[in-house]
C-alpha cells in the first residue's frame, strides 16, 4: 500500500511523542483481574465535582438535541464576575489545552519559534511543533522555571513564551514578582501565556496577582481550568484571560461550539461554589504535606510541590515501579516524556487512597 501522503506530513510532526494520559481504571481491572483500583494519575480532584455544579444535569437532559450557546454567553459572564474583568477579556476553550493551541495556530509558524522551561507541561511542545515551529527550552533551577535567564534564550523569531505556573509535572512555581520582572522586559511583539490551570491549589503568599499583570501587559494571555479544582475532567472546559485585542483574535479561529451545554453549566455553577473550593485546597493542602513527610521517609527524592501532586524518585526503575504499582491497584504517572527518567507523579487523593498508595509502594521497596 502508498503511503505517498506521509511526505505530506507537517514539519515538526514527525518528531513527536502521543501524549501519554494517565490508565484508566477500568483497563487496569480488566488487565490485572482486580476489584478495588484507585487512580491517582492525572491530578484530578479527589473530592469530585460541585455538587451544585451536578445538581443541573436533569435540567439539561431535555435540551441535549440543541447545539450550545456558541459565544458562551453565561459562562463568560460567570467568568468575569469572578475574575473581576470583563467578557471582552475571557476566551473559552475544550479544556485550557484548547486555549494553547488557539495561540499556537494564530501565531506559530515554521519561520518561529517558541520558548519554554525543560520539564515543562508537554502540550507546549504538541502545539508548537505541530505549527511547524520549534522550541526552545531553557535548562531549569532547582526543578524550577529559571524565568531570569528566559530572554537570554530569545530568538529573533520567538513569537511565543509559555510559561506554566505551576508546573506540572515538577510542582514548582515563580512568584510575582519574578514573572512581571520577564514580562518587563520580554518584547511586547512577543506573546506569554501564563498558564494557571492549577493556581487555586497555590497557598504562597508571593504567588502571580494575575489582575495586576493583565492590567499591566496586553502581550500576556493567561490560561485556567475547570478540569483540577472544580473536579470537571470529563466536561472539557478551561479560559483564557486577555486584552480584548488578543481574545478577539483568538475567537476568530475557535471551533463554533467548542464548549458544549453540559459543560458551560456545570462550569457556572462549579466557579461559585465556594464552599467546594475551599474543602478541595483544606484537603489538599493537609494532604500534600503528609505525602511528601511520608516519601521523604521512605529515603525517595521529592521535588517540592505547590499543586496537587508529587513528583519523586528512588532506587528504582520508574517505569517498572509504576507497573508494579498498577497490579497493586494503584494507577500513577511515569514520567519520562519529560526527560525525567525514573521519576514518578502521584496525584494527593483521600486520606485512604494516600494511604493505599503509600502501603503498596513501601511493600515494593
Amino acid at each position: 500500500m502508498s503511503s505517498k501522503w506521509f511526505s505530506n506530513l507537517n514539519s515538526g510532526i514527525e518528531g513527536l511523542k502521543s501524549y501519554e494520559p494517565g490508565r484508566p481504571i477500568a483497563d487496569v481491572i480488566e488487565e490485572f483481574g482486580l476489584g478495588d483500583v484507585i487512580k491517582l494519575a492525572s491530578n484530578e480532584n479527589p473530592l469530585g465535582a460541585s455538587p451544585i455544579a451536578l445538581a443541573q444535569i436533569p435540567d439539561l437532559l431535555d435540551e441535549a438535541h440543541l447545539y450550545p450557546d456558541g459565544n458562551g454567553t453565561k459562562l463568560k459572564q460567570s467568568i468575569a464576575t469572578h475574575e473581576k474583568l470583563s467578557t471582552d477579556n475571557v476566551v473559552l476553550g475544550n479544556g485550557s489545552n484548547e486555549i494553547l493551541e488557539l495561540v499556537a495556530r494564530a501565531f506559530l509558524n515554521p519561520q518561529s519559534s517558541s520558548l519554554a522551561s525543560a520539564h515543562a507541561f508537554a502540550v507546549y511542545k504538541i502545539v508548537t511543533q505541530a505549527s511547524g515551529s520549534k522550541l526552545i527550552e531553557v535548562p531549569t533551577v532547582d526543578w524550577s522555571h529559571d524565568l531570569p535567564s528566559f530572554p537570554g534564550y530569545l530568538e529573533d523569531d520567538t513569537k511565543v513564551v509559555f510559561i506554566a505556573n505551576p508546573n506540572n509535572p515538577t510542582g514548582t512555581y515563580n512568584s510575582h514578582q519574578e514573572v512581571e520582572s520577564l514580562l518587563a522586559v520580554v518584547p511586547s511583539s512577543v506573546l506569554v501565556v501564563l498558564d494557571c490551570a492549577y493556581h487555586e491549589y497555590v497557598t504562597e503568599g508571593d504567588y502571580v496577582d494575575i489582575k495586576a499583570l493583565l492590567k499591566k501587559f496586553d502581550n500576556l494571555i493567561v490560561t485556567k481550568s475547570f478540569s483540577k479544582i472544580h473536579g470537571l475532567a470529563s466536561a472539557r472546559v478551561g479560559y483564557g484571560l486577555g486584552s480584548p485585542e488578543l481574545i478577539e483574535v483568538l475567537n476568530r479561529i475557535r471551533q463554533p461550539f467548542n464548549t458544549n451545554s453540559f459543560a458551560q453549566e456545570l462550569a457556572c455553577a462549579a466557579i461559585n461554589d465556594k464552599e467546594h473550593i475551599a474543602k478541595s485546597v483544606e484537603l489538599n493542602t493537609k494532604e500534600r504535606a503528609h505525602l511528601f513527610e511520608s516519601l521523604n521517609g521512605l529515603g525517595l527524592e521529592c521535588i517540592p510541590s505547590v499543586g496537587n501532586f508529587i513528583s519523586f524518585k528512588g532506587p528504582f526503575n520508574g517505569k517498572e515501579m509504576f507497573q508494579k504499582l498498577m497490579e497493586k491497584g494503584v494507577i500513577i504517572r511515569s514520567i519520562d516524556l519529560y526527560d525525567m527518567p525514573d521519576y514518578l507523579r502521584v496525584t494527593v487523593g483521600t486520606s485512604e487512597e494516600n494511604a493505599k498508595f503509600l502501603q503498596a509502594l513501601t511493600d515494593l521497596l
